[in-house]
């Protein structure tokens, strides 16, 4: 799916990414919520990508609201750039180490809301034309909120995929026994 370019095709692209992510979690064991990826990286289960995209989504929400009502916000705290955001989301994973599966998956779906409603008032010049407001520098509301969205949950939707992968490909020999 190529990357949205139109307030229209975000919605759509948001909607369907987070459709196919609903699936693959609605599809999963509670041994498989709650198990540890078989892989390394910084996230090791599916909670740690839900708190992600949580966190982002959020930050993208209080950013845009801000500066929509005229307040002046970064988007990313004070010290991190995008340079250094792998480090935010390093920051995010251990502030959120005695988060529950339930309440990431509950804070994940309330944020989904918010911002397809954030998408769905505002235009296609409001959300895609770089510059129309200056708080989003060479970039476009709406590329911000692709990231936080439907690219963000192309990445989950990978990383879920790689994990029930690697822990069903054992799996039917094991069940024939």
């Amino acid at each position: 799916m190529a990357e949205p370019h139109s307030r229209q095709s975000l919605i759509l692209a948001t909607y369907e990414r987070h459709d196919k992510l609903d699936q693959i979690l609605s599809g999963m064991s509670d041994e498989e919520l709650n198990g540890t990826f078989p892989f390394k990286g910084r996230d090791r289960n599916v909670r740690d990508v839900l708190v992600q995209l949580a966190a982002w989504q959020k930050m993208y929400l209080d950013w845009s609201k801000a500066n929509l009502a005229g307040t002046a916000k970064r988007f990313m705290p004070k010290p991190y750039s995008w340079k250094n955001s792998g480090k935010l989301s390093r920051k995010i994973w251990q502030a959120n180490q005695k988060t529950t599966l339930a309440e990431a998956k509950k804070a994940f779906e309330s944020l989904y809301n918010d911002l397809m409603d954030q998408f769905e008032q505002g235009n296609n010049e409001e959300m895609f034309l770089r510059g129309f407001y200056p708080w989003t520098g060479s970039m476009s509301l709406g590329e911000f909120a692709t990231m936080v969205a439907s690219t963000h949950y192309a990445w989950a939707i990978k990383v879920l995929t790689q994990y029930l992968k690697a822990t069903r490909k054992s799996k039917p020999l094991e069940q024939a026994k």
